[in-house]
């Protein structure tokens, strides 16, 4: 047997606090974990990160000294190199990649496969195993297997086809997530939910794909001296990117069908994305604009306060992989309602559950939630109970296994 230790390269393309949504966070727990069991990672990132780590070698794939103009640019904006034309990320930019022209979007993921092979290349005596989080790092991590020959993870946190429920997505995000697949040694799924979509839509062998759920880190209620907003209001809320697959559309009508029964509730609704003016506009046009709070994209304390000041959290969305903020609002003994296309409910199996497009079933929920203390308080103990088990120690338990197994075959 191999020594217990793994040695990793890890293809990155976000990390807290410089990420949009969970797939940072996701990175964040699983190397803080893995590193707990004695794992040695190096991480790349398509930017500078100023940041010291003491759990892994974090390896920036981009410098200032590449572009004079970039000197003194805050790390997130630092994406693109002048030495392929780019010009420097903006915020959004680097927050929704998927929003650039598609020549672009080829343009920077192909620039940062190139980095990542020169980089894995020259350090490939201190790593055994090349571990990619979804399809932005997955052209690297190929690139670098072909040339040095190790085993390749490819990690899945969400794919097109949820990203784009109705089908219309980028062919060419789609090709990649198909091609990395095909080309990794085991690919891990965050759900069962998203295994079922790589075997339907991507035509990838089950037996390669192992599900390895997300964690939650620890987090403890904020005192309630600093959650005195709107106390006489009971709040709804939700947090997510404002696209179709998050489903903020139907969170609208949700707050339509209680605000009927219930005048006082109020819905906030935490987050951008392009649909953003339009929901502002359908509120408007809803007459819920003294209901409906939209309060832009939110982090570190001001998402903690949000979070815990819930009265009921919901997650309607059309297409879910997993789900990290429905853990994060459980975890706050707020109640969650998720939708059935959601992998997070495989862990939080007490939380309430209701396709997406079932406004009138999740208005129920809602309202019986608020009105009825002793349910409320059960579904609080059974999310507790769930939370239990959904850790990162878990998952990267898991993740060391396959790592085990992959080099135990060389």
């Amino acid at each position: 047997m191999r020594d217990a230790q793994h040695r990793v390269f890890m293809v990155g393309w976000e990390y807290p606090p410089h990420n949009s949504g969970g797939l940072g966070v996701a990175c964040e727990g699983l190397t803080q974990a893995l590193s707990d069991i004695n794992a040695h990672i190096y991480f790349t990132l398509p930017y500078r990160f100023a940041t010291v780590l003491d759990h892994m070698d974090v390896i920036t794939c981009q410098s200032a000294s590449e572009d004079p103009e970039l000197i003194g640019i805050p790390p997130f904006l630092a994406y693109s190199p002048s030495l392929v034309g780019l010009k420097p990320f903006s915020v959004k930019d680097s927050l929704e990649l998927s929003a650039l022209p598609q020549s672009e979007i080829e343009q920077r993921v192909n620039y940062y496969a190139d980095q990542v092979l020169d980089i894995g290349d020259s350090i490939r005596n201190k790593y055994d195993i090349i571990h990619a989080h979804d399809w932005m790092a997955f052209p690297a991590a190929m690139k670098l297997q072909e040339r040095v020959k190790k085993p390749f993870v490819a990690h899945v946190h969400s794919t097109e086809m949820d990203r784009i429920p109705n089908g219309n997505g980028s062919h060419y995000i789609a090709h990649t997530e198909y091609t990395g697949m095909q080309r990794a040694d085991r690919v891990i799924a965050v759900s069962n939910f998203t295994k079922r979509i790589l075997v339907s839509k991507y035509n990838i062998d089950p037996k390669k794909i192992d599900v390895v759920h997300n964690g939650v880190s620890p987090a403890s209620r904020l005192p309630d001296d600093q959650l005195q907003f709107a106390t006489k209001r009971p709040m709804v809320v939700f947090m997510g990117r404002l696209t179709a697959q998050k489903g903020a559309e139907y969170f609208l009508q949700l707050a339509s069908a209680v605000i009927k029964v219930m005048p006082e509730a109020l819905f906030v609704v935490a987050g951008h994305g392009d649909q953003y003016h339009s929901l502002l506009f359908q509120s408007a046009y809803k007459q819920l604009s003294a209901s409906v709070l939209f309060t832009g994209f939110m982090r570190d304390h001001q998402r903690d306060a949000l979070l815990s000041r819930a009265d009921v959290f919901v997650m309607p969305s059309l297409s879910e992989p997993f789900g990290l903020v429905a853990l994060e609002a459980a975890q706050r003994q707020v109640p969650v309602v998720v939708s059935t296309n959601s992998g997070v409910k495989e862990m939080l199996k007490h939380a309430l559950q209701a396709d997406f497009w079932d406004v009138r079933k999740m208005a129920d929920q809602i309202k019986n939630l608020i009105q009825d203390e002793e349910y409320r308080q059960e579904i609080i103990e059974g999310q507790n109970k769930d939370l239990e088990q959904t850790t990162w120690s878990n998952a990267a338990g898991k993740v060391s296994q396959i790592y085990t197994k992959l080099l135990d075959k060389k």
